[in-house]
């Protein structure tokens, strides 16, 4: 195993609750969210030009759409946001079952259709899919459905329910649909796996939340990498920039005590790995 220590974020941004980032490859620019403060940022890697944009309600995840815009998943339902206007246009409204659920953690599939998880009380939530302007319900009973990815070679696919701190693999028919064969792929003792990403070789990378560091796993799921960071709480990750290298990692201090925060300085900021695995371009929502 390769260990990799990160001792400085990249950008200091201070998130309650970074989460969700996406490489926009058209536009040659980073966007992650914070969750609970209701805002999204861009970051121009090399010049470090960051702009954050204020949607006015908790945003759960974002993904590319159509040739210039995202497509949300926020407390009130699905919208598609341009960043030149930060207009939003609702594509779906959407109540949940219990006022303590939001959407989570969401990516888009090789088909071009959102899939999107929860979060809330133990076993009231679900992975649902976003395909022509209505949600069909993937799986259930999950707690806090998290990271997820598809391997189109070996035909897998990805999920984590942070609850249960474990990240779960399916077999995925070749139409994106059924799933079968569920198996626990990999658990952890501390902390949980949080987001998740695959490298164009299949190997796993996924953010250890409560576990101070990211870990690559391959498809086996032995543990090649582990990059020690300098906060408890990474939350998710991609790959981006020009040669799809770099490796931009979330954080959050939400929940940390004040004797914490201040022990982390980090705790909430942006951090970059250049590494020696290549990831994919974001896929495309299909509007």
């Amino acid at each position: 195993m390769k260990l990799v220590k990160l001792p400085h974020s990249y950008i200091n941004i201070s998130d309650q609750l970074g989460e969700s980032p996406v490489w926009d490859h058209r536009r040659g620019l980073l966007f992650w969210v914070d969750i609970d403060n209701g805002i999204i940022h861009s970051l121009e890697p090399e010049s470090k030009q960051l702009l954050n944009y204020s949607l006015h309600e908790k945003i759960g995840c974002l993904a590319l759409a159509g040739e210039r815009d995202f497509i949300l998943a926020t407390e009130s339902g699905f919208y598609l946001w341009n960043p030149e206007t930060n207009q939003k246009k609702l594509l779906l409204a959407v109540q949940l079952p219990d006022k303590q659920m939001l959407f989570n953690d969401g990516k888009i599939d090789p088909l071009g259709r959102f899939w999107i998880g929860s979060k809330g009380p133990q076993g009231l939530s679900s992975l649902w899919i976003l395909k022509n302007n209505t949600l069909e319900q993937k799986i259930s009973n999950l707690s806090i459905s998290n990271g997820l990815d598809w391997d189109l070679e070996r035909g897998y696919f990805y999920h984590t329910d942070s609850a249960e701190n474990s990240i779960y693999r399916y077999k995925i028919d070749p139409e994106f649909n059924n799933l079968s064969d569920k198996e626990v792929f990999f658990q952890t003792t501390i902390g949980t796996p949080d987001g998740l990403t695959l490298d164009t070789e299949g190997n796993i990378w996924t953010a250890i939340w409560d576990g101070w560091k990211v870990i690559q796993l391959n498809p086996e799921g032995k543990i090649l990498t582990e990059i020690a960071l300098p906060v408890q709480r990474p939350t998710s990750l991609i790959f981006g920039g020009k040669d799809f290298q770099s490796l931009f990692i979330t954080s959050a201090f939400v929940g940390l005590s004040e004797g914490e925060r201040q022990s982390q300085a980090s705790a909430g900021n942006l951090f970059i790995l250049k590494s020696d695995f290549r990831g994919r371009a974001s896929r495309v929502f299909d509007t």
